[in-house]
């Protein structure tokens, strides 16, 4: 009995000793608006609990982690990559917490898109697209998977799209805004490119910060591809970040990750 009371004792000064920790969310820059509402949300039942955030590339965030990089909890746009930290002995088990989609998007005046001409929009010599970066972020590997899937319509279109893609964002040494603008943003606000493939989420929030500026066409649905984010816990993580990791889980945190365009995996069934 004595044991059994020492050992909820233990339990409780662990649990308010970690309270006094930083909570280190790693996370892919995709998620950063929500996120951040979620930590707003969440700080107002737990205000003891902060979240440092880091965002970034998720390849690039994995290798950093991967090299011994601090984190608590990494949320990434590919859940190979938080696998691989669980297969490390990183981290915990890796779990499948948000799906994504992958939009085309220009400026209202520029070219005319539309989902079932979309392909024999990107394939004409003259338009210049604008990607993000694969290896280094999930977006440009899901991006490529789409090049890949148009090119058995389309012999010969991989070799196209994949050599004028303009890798604008996602890269190591583009992973920031750039003079507060998303890359993406300025990239088409400059006329450099003329549509890019993203995140749907990511053009949603876009549209919202300038409502009306641009077009957006969700992919034909025979070219849909990817993608899924996963969520991992070091080994070491607090029992904060524990407590934070299920709020992203749950019904609350999932129906914030709608609100921002992601679809969620676990909220439950409308009645």
């Amino acid at each position: 009995m004595r044991a059994r009371i020492c050992a909820v004792v233990f339990l409780c000064l662990s649990a308010a000793t970690s309270r006094a920790e930083d909570i280190r969310l790693i996370a892919a820059g995709s998620l950063t608006g929500a996120f951040n509402a979620m930590i707003a949300d969440y700080g107002r039942s737990h205000p003891k609990d902060h979240v440092s955030t880091k965002w970034g590339p998720s390849g690039v965030l994995r290798t950093e982690l991967e090299n011994g990089g601090a984190f608590d909890i990494f949320a990434s746009a590919a859940l190979p990559h938080a696998q691989a930290l669980t297969d490390k002995g990183l981290a915990s088990d890796s779990v499948l917490f948000a799906r994504n989609a992958l939009c085309a998007i220009a400026l209202a005046d520029g070219p005319a898109l539309a989902s079932d001409t979309l392909v024999e929009i990107l394939l004409k010599p003259d338009i210049r697209l604008a990607t993000s970066t694969p290896k280094a972020d999930p977006g440009g590997d899901y991006t490529w998977e789409l090049f890949a899937l148009i090119d058995k319509q389309h012999p010969g279109a991989f070799a196209t799209l994949s050599g004028k893609a303009q890798q604008v964002f996602g890269g190591a040494a583009t992973t920031g805004p750039l003079n507060g603008r998303h890359r993406l943003a300025v990239a088409l606000g400059d006329k450099s490119a003329d549509v890019a493939i993203y995140y749907c989420s990511g053009t949603q929030e876009m549209s919202k910060a300038e409502p009306g500026r641009y077009k957006v066409v969700a992919l034909p649905r025979d070219l849909a591809v990817g993608p899924e984010y996963g969520l991992t816990l070091a080994n070491t993580a607090s029992l904060p970040a524990a407590d934070f990791a299920m709020y992203i889980l749950s019904p609350a945190g999932q129906k914030t990750l709608s609100d921002f365009g992601f679809i969620p995996v676990t909220l439950p069934a409308a009645r």
